[in-house]
C-alpha cells in the first residue's frame, strides 16, 4: 500500500527541500505540499493513505499550537512532525503535548531529518522527541523533569485542585508522606507554592 506524506510549510525555498527530501523517501506521486494549515486541513480529508504530516509552527492563519490541535482532532492516529526554527522549551513541550510525535529543528541535516522520517514510518518512534540543531533527542535526558510513580500522581491529583488531605486518601498513604512528595515536587520543578506547581506542570504536559 502506498504511504502519502502531507507537508505545510509556507517558506517556498523550505518547502521545495522537504518536498525533495518525501520524494526520495516515500516517492513522487506520494508527496502533497501546500502552505496553510488551512489548505492542509481540506486536502488531507482527500488522502486515504495519508501516513505523516509535517507542519511548520509559523504559518500564516491558522498557526502554531493551534494548528497541531485541529490536526491530532481531525487524524489523531497520524504521526505529526513539527519543523520548526524555534528553540522556545515552553513551545517544543506544549507542541509535543497537544500532538505531534517529534519536533525537528530546521537547522538539522537531511540525513538526520530522513532519519526521524523513516523512524517515524516505520513505528520505531513511539514517545515524542526533541531534535535540536545538531541532531541530539533532548526529551529523555534533560528535558522533562524526572518524576517518580508517586511524584506524577500526586501532582496529577494536585492539578486538579485536590487537597494534600484528599490526595492521601485516594493514593492510600499518610498525610505527611504527600507533603514531602510535594514538597519534593516543588525542588523539581523549580517552584515555590502550588499554584506555580500546576503551571509549570501544564506547560510542560505533566498534569495528567
Amino acid at each position: 500500500m502506498t504511504r502519502t506524506a502531507l507537508i505545510i510549510e509556507d517558506h517556498p525555498l523550505y518547502r521545495d527541500a522537504l518536498i525533495h527530501l518525501m520524494q526520495e523517501i516515500i516517492g513522487k506521486s506520494e508527496t502533497v505540499a501546500t502552505n496553510s494549515a488551512e489548505k492542509g486541513l481540506r486536502l488531507a480529508e482527500t488522502l486515504p493513505n495519508l501516513a505523516l504530516i509535517l507542519l511548520d509552527l509559523g504559518l500564516p492563519g491558522l498557526n502554531g499550537i493551534e494548528a497541531i490541535i485541529a490536526f491530532h482532532r481531525k487524524m489523531p492516529l497520524i504521526p505529526i512532525i513539527v519543523v520548526s526554527a524555534s528553540e522556545n522549551r515552553q513551545e517544543v513541550a506544549t507542541a509535543l503535548h497537544e500532538g505531534a510525535i517529534a519536533f525537528v529543528s530546521k537547522a538539522v541535516s537531511a540525513e538526520i531529518m530522513t532519519d526521524v522520517v523513516r523512524r517515524i514510518l516505520s513505528g520505531a518512534i513511539t514517545e515524542p522527541e526533541w531534535i535540536t540543531a545538531n541532531g541530539k533527542n533532548t526529551i529523555q535526558d534533560e528535558f522533562w523533569p524526572k518524576l517518580t510513580v508517586r511524584q506524577h500522581e500526586t501532582l496529577v491529583l494536585l492539578s486538579e485542585g485536590h487537597s494534600n488531605k484528599e490526595i492521601a486518601l485516594r493514593l492510600g498513604l499518610s498525610e505527611m508522606t504527600i507533603k514531602v512528595h510535594v514538597s519534593a515536587l516543588f525542588r523539581v520543578l523549580n517552584v515555590v507554592n502550588r499554584t506555580q506547581a500546576v503551571l509549570a506542570a501544564r506547560r510542560l504536559g505533566l498534569g495528567g
